[in-house]
C-alpha cells in the first residue's frame, strides 16, 4: 500500500484562463518535470494530442502525477472550452478537490459559472486562484468582489497581490499583511471570518486583528469546513503563487474517506491508443485491483477480465501489476465497457451523472465515397469514447448523424478524423434536436397474428403529459387476457418505440396506457407483444398528432449598460423571454430563456457587440412547445412500425443490436 496520502484534485477554468500554464508549474516546482512545458511552445506534458498543441487548448481530460509535503497528488487537467463540458462532467465524478482558476485579467466568464453551479452541487471543497495578475487593467480587488456578488462565495485570501509597482508584480504572504489589512481584499476576507467564527467576532469588532498568524489559521479551519472558499492570487507566467497553491492543496483539501474492503472502480472515460488500443481510464475506490483479475462490470451485467494495468506518469503510460485504492490507472479488457461504469459490487456514491445535453445534431459525410466504411467505424471509436456523440448509423439510407455541443466540437472531430485515421469527413450544418409530444388524446390498435404462430392484440391510449414529466405506463389489462410476463415486454419496448415519432423526433411527455388486449395460449411468445407494441403505440401516436417541443437555453448577460439597447433587440428578434433588466454600477444584467435555435450562434455577435467585454452564459433549461412546420420535420429512418407488413417482416425473429 503507498505510504502517502493520495489525492485526485481536478484543476477548472475558462478556455484561457491559463490552466493548463498553471498545471505545467505544478508539475516543475514540485520536481516532477525538468523543464517547464509551454502552451505557446506546444511543449506541454497534459496536452497530448497534437490538436491540443496547435490550438493551445485542452480537448481532452488528462492525469499526471506529483508529489508534494508527502502526499501523492493526482491532477485531472480538464477541458476549458464549453463544448467539451461532458469531459468535465466525466471528471468531476472522481475528484477528492478542485482548483478553480479564474484569469484577474478577463475576470468572472460564463463558463466559470456553469463550473461553480457544478462544484457546488457535488459539494467538491474548492480553492481559487486569481490567475494573471501580471497583465495590464487587472484590478484584483474588483475580480476579487465580483467573484463573491456573482457566484455567491465567502472567499478568504490566503496571500494578496501587491501591484504598486507595475513592473513588476509581488506577493505577499497573508502574516505579513499588516499595511493592507484595510484593502478591500483582507478586510472582506476578515469579515467573512467573523461571521463563521464566534471567538474571532468579538475581536473583530474591537479591531483586534494584529495576530495574523493566528487569524490565518482560523481562517484555514474554516475552509477545511466549506464555510469559506480559500482564495489565491499569482501569475502561471511568472511562477508567481505556486509554491502558496501546492502548500494550500495539501493542507487544506480534505483527505479521502475509507475506501470500501472490496475492489471497486468508477470508469470515468475511455480512450483508443494507436498501440495499445482501447484503455478505460479508472479510479480505484477499495482493494487492490491486479491484472488477469476478474471484476463485476455494472453496465454491463456481468464478470470482465482485466488484462493490463497502466498508470499515467508524464504524458506515458507505464505498465503497473495491480492499483491500490485511491489511485487513478487505465485498463485493458476484451469488453467494451463505457465511461460511468462502476467495476465491482459496491453501490459507489456520487455516481457519475452527465450534466451536458447534446441538443444539435449532425449528419458526417465521406468526401471520398470508398471510405464510408472506414468512417462508420472511426465515427463508433468517438462514441465510445465521448458517449455524448450518442452516434448513429442508418445503413439503409447510409447516413452517420452525432450529437454535439457546439460549433468548435465539430472541428475537433473533423481534425481528429484526419489526424488518426486519415479521413477527410464534411460535418453538415448543425440542426436543432427537437422532441415531441401529443397533440391530444387517442388511441392506438394493433393486432398482430398473421403469419402464425403469432398473437399479440393491444390497444393503447396515449394522452398528453405535463412539459418535463417523461413517460408514464400502466396496464389496465387483467392478467387472465395478458400475463405479466408479456406486459413486461410490453413495457421493455416502449423506450425504444418512442425513439422516432411522427415527424422524426423522440417523443416525451405523454401517458401511456394498456387498455385493452390478449394473448392467445397456444400461439403467443414474449417476441409477439415486443414487435407489436410500436405499432400500437405509433399508430396511437399518429391518430392523436404530435406537437414539436424545442429546447431551450436560460440566459444570463452582463455587459455595460450602453449596450443595453443593441442586445434587447438582438433577444427580441431571437423570440426571447427577457426578465426586467437589473443595474449595478454601470452594468446591466438580464435574464430570461431564449429558444436555442435562434441563439446557438448568439456568441460571437454579442462579443462583437460588446468588444469582447460582456458575459454571456447560456445553460439548457427543457423544452417548449413551438409551431410545426416543414422544416423542421425529419424523415423517419429506418423501418417505420406504422409500415405494418414491412415492420413485421424486417422485425420477425430478430432484433438488431443497436436497438436493444
Amino acid at each position: 500500500m503507498p505510504n502517502k496520502t493520495i489525492l485526485t484534485i481536478g484543476i477548472l477554468a475558462h478556455v484561457d484562463a491559463g490552466k493548463t500554464s498553471i498545471t505545467e508549474c505544478l508539475l516543475h516546482h514540485s520536481g516532477a518535470t525538468k523543464a517547464l512545458g509551454s502552451v505557446d511552445k506546444g511543449s506541454t506534458i497534459t496536452d497530448g494530442l497534437s490538436m491540443e498543441r496547435n490550438r493551445g487548448i485542452s480537448i481532452q481530460a488528462s492525469a499526471v502525477n506529483f508529489s508534494w509535503e508527502n502526499r501523492l497528488f493526482q491532477l485531472v487537467d480538464t477541458p476549458g472550452h464549453i463544448d467539451f463540458a461532458a469531459e468535465v462532467d466525466r471528471s468531476l465524478s472522481i475528484l477528492d478537490g478542485v482548483i478553480l482558476v479564474v484569469s484577474a485579467r478577463e475576470g468572472i466568464q460564463a463558463h466559470t459559472l456553469n463550473l461553480w453551479e457544478r462544484l457546488r452541487e457535488r459539494k467538491l471543497p474548492v480553492l481559487i486562484f486569481f490567475n494573471k495578475i501580471d497583465r495590464d487593467g487587472v484590478d484584483v480587488e474588483e475580480v476579487f468582489l465580483d467573484f463573491e456578488r456573482d457566484l455567491g462565495a465567502k472567499l478568504f485570501a490566503l496571500n494578496y497581490p501587491d501591484l504598486s509597482d507595475p513592473d513588476e508584480a509581488k506577493l505577499i504572504s497573508f502574516t505579513n499583511c499588516e499595511e493592507h489589512i484595510n484593502s478591500r481584499i483582507i478586510d472582506q476576507s476578515l469579515e467573512h471570518l467573523a461571521e463563521c467564527d464566534e471567538g474571532f467576532l468579538l475581536d473583530y469588532l474591537e479591531g483586534a486583528v494584529s495576530d495574523l498568524k493566528s487569524i490565518l489559521e482560523k481562517g484555514k479551519e474554516q475552509i477545511k469546513t466549506g464555510a469559506l472558499y480559500g482564495a489565491l492570487f499569482g501569475s502561471a507566467k511568472l511562477g508567481l503563487g505556486i509554491e502558496d497553491l501546492l502548500n494550500s492543496i495539501s493542507t487544506l483539501i480534505p483527505q479521502p474517506k475509507s475506501y470500501y474492503p472490496t475492489t471497486a472502480a468508477k470508469v470515468f472515460k475511455v480512450t483508443f491508443h494507436e498501440k495499445k488500443g482501447r484503455l478505460a481510464y479508472i479510479k480505484s475506490y477499495g482493494g487492490l485491483l491486479k491484472s488477469k483479475d476478474l471484476i463485476w462490470s455494472q453496465q454491463l451485467d456481468k464478470d470482465i477480465k482485466i488484462n493490463q494495468i497502466f498508470k499515467p506518469q508524464l504524458g506515458e503510460f507505464v505498465q503497473v501489476s495491480e492499483l491500490h485504492p485511491g489511485e487513478i490507472g487505465l485498463i485493458t479488457t476484451s469488453e467494451i465497457i463505457l465511461s460511468g461504469d462502476v467495476l465491482g459490487a459496491e453501490k459507489l456514491k456520487h455516481q457519475y451523472s452527465n450534466k451536458s445535453t447534446a441538443v444539435l445534431g449532425v449528419e458526417v459525410v465521406a468526401k471520398n465515397e470508398k471510405e464510408y466504411q472506414k468512417l462508420g467505424e472511426a465515427l463508433e471509436i468517438l462514441h465510445i469514447e465521448d458517449p455524448i456523440l450518442d452516434f448513429k448509423w442508418f445503413k439503409e439510407e447510409k447516413e452517420f448523424h452525432l450529437k454535439i455541443l457546439g460549433p468548435i466540437q465539430i472541428e475537433v472531430l473533423k481534425e481528429n478524423l484526419a489526424q488518426r485515421w486519415a479521413i477527410d469527413a464534411t460535418f453538415q450544418q448543425p440542426k436543432v434536436i427537437y422532441k415531441e409530444t401529443p397533440s391530444k388524446s387517442a388511441e392506438g390498435y394493433v393486432r398482430y397474428w398473421m403469419p402464425k404462430p403469432c398473437w399479440a392484440i393491444m390497444t393503447f391510449l396515449i394522452e398528453p403529459a405535463p412539459l418535463g414529466s417523461g413517460i408514464a405506463f400502466t396496464s389496465k389489462v387483467r392478467t387472465s387476457e395478458i400475463s405479466n410476463k408479456y406486459i413486461n415486454e410490453v413495457k421493455r419496448a416502449i423506450p425504444w418505440s418512442l425513439k422516432q415519432g411522427i415527424h422524426g423526433y423522440e417523443v416525451t411527455d405523454l401517458s401511456i396506457t394498456l387498455i385493452e388486449g390478449s394473448e392467445h395460449t397456444v400461439h403467443s411468445n414474449p417476441g409477439d407483444f415486443l414487435l407489436a407494441t410500436p405499432m400500437g403505440i405509433l399508430r396511437g401516436l399518429k391518430n392523436a398528432g404530435t406537437d414539436l417541443l424545442e429546447p431551450m437555453y436560460a440566459f444570463e448577460i452582463k455587459a455595460k449598460q450602453e449596450v443595453l439597447g443593441p442586445v434587447s433587440g438582438d433577444l427580441n428578434q431571437m423570440k426571447a423571454q427577457i426578465d426586467a433588466p437589473v443595474f449595478e454600477h454601470d452594468f446591466f444584467i438580464l435574464r430570461g430563456r431564449v429558444p436555442v435555435a435562434t441563439a446557438m450562434n448568439y456568441a460571437i455577435k454579442f462579443n462583437a457587440r460588446t468588444s469582447g467585454k460582456g458575459r454571456l452564459k447560456l445553460t439548457l433549461d427543457g423544452y417548449q412547445k413551438t409551431t410545426t412546420t416543414e422544416d423542421k420535420i425529419r424523415a423517419y429512418k429506418g423501418v417505420s412500425p406504422l409500415d405494418e407488413a414491412q415492420w413485421i417482416l424486417h422485425r420477425r425473429g430478430a432484433f438488431k443490436a443497436d436497438e436493444r
